[in-house]
């Protein structure tokens, strides 16, 4: 009786042993993938923003410092480009940023972006806004 006890406690502490196991490796496969790749983690204004006063300035903030030479920003509106400062790259907080050369007008914006990361692979993305009139 001893026996079959400590065999079937065996099989008990194996089975959690295994699930376990398991649950971390389910856990690090579905881990976000901003640890392995350059993405867009959040950006000023944000996504589908409707504002109500012109931004001066377009962040994007990514999961991995911006690479200079490859990332950058551009704005369009109506297919139009809308002339932007160069970009920055800010090495401390995984950002971008550019600035308008000229106030921007009452309408709707689309913010290009391109960029690189540790891993070398090159992503795009966009963002659009709009500004409301007054």
């Amino acid at each position: 009786m001893m026996i079959r006890r400590q065999f079937l406690d065996g099989r008990k502490r194996l089975r959690t042993q295994l699930a376990l196991l398991l649950i971390g490796m389910a856990a690090f496969v579905a881990a976000p993938s901003a640890f392995f790749h350059f993405e867009l983690l959040r950006s000023t204004p944000a996504n589908n923003a409707e504002l109500t006063k012109a931004p001066v300035r377009l962040q994007l903030w990514f999961s991995q410092k911006p690479a200079a030479g490859v990332s950058h920003l551009t704005l369009t509106t109506d297919q139009k480009d809308i002339a932007l400062r160069k970009t920055v790259i800010v090495a401390r907080d995984k950002s971008m940023y550019a600035e308008p050369l000229a106030p921007l007008v009452p309408g709707r914006y689309t913010i290009h972006w391109r960029g690189a990361g540790d891993d070398g692979h090159v992503q795009t993305g966009r963002i659009t806004f709009s500004v409301a009139a007054k």
